[in-house]
């Protein structure tokens, strides 16, 4: 039992690492979150009373910037394969760009594409 509690050691540490880490940066969007909506209230409320915009006008603001915020996170993981897909699209256009056998002929002034072709066919 000594044993086994001892191979057990290893993964607890590091799933109480892990889950520090992870409740630690839950807890950091939650806060950002918070702040977020508490800073966009009070414009909102410094909007109403100084521009006399109304409640409705306030909150559709809110849940447009905060609906805006979703979409960013929710689509941030595509960054990466944003870059490999500029990358790639360097490579086809590098493959369309080059020369092909019939253009590099003509720059060499090949006799190939000139020359007839001759020959019998037999029936």
């Amino acid at each position: 039992m000594h044993k086994y509690e001892r191979y057990l050691d290893e993964p607890q540490s590091m799933l109480n690492r892990n889950s520090t880490i992870s409740g630690f940066f839950f807890g950091l969007s939650q806060v950002t979150t918070f702040i977020t909506f508490g800073i966009l209230f009070y414009i909102g409320t410094i909007f109403m009373r100084d521009y006399g915009v109304s409640l409705l006008d306030v909150f559709t603001a809110v849940y447009e910037v905060f609906f805006a915020g979703i979409t960013i996170g929710n689509n941030s993981h595509f960054i990466p394969d944003m870059n490999e897909a500029k990358i790639s699209a360097a490579h086809i256009f590098s493959i369309l760009d080059s020369e092909d056998e019939e253009q590099i002929q003509k720059r060499e002034k090949s006799r190939m594409l000139t020359a007839g072709i001759v020959g019998h066919i037999k029936l």
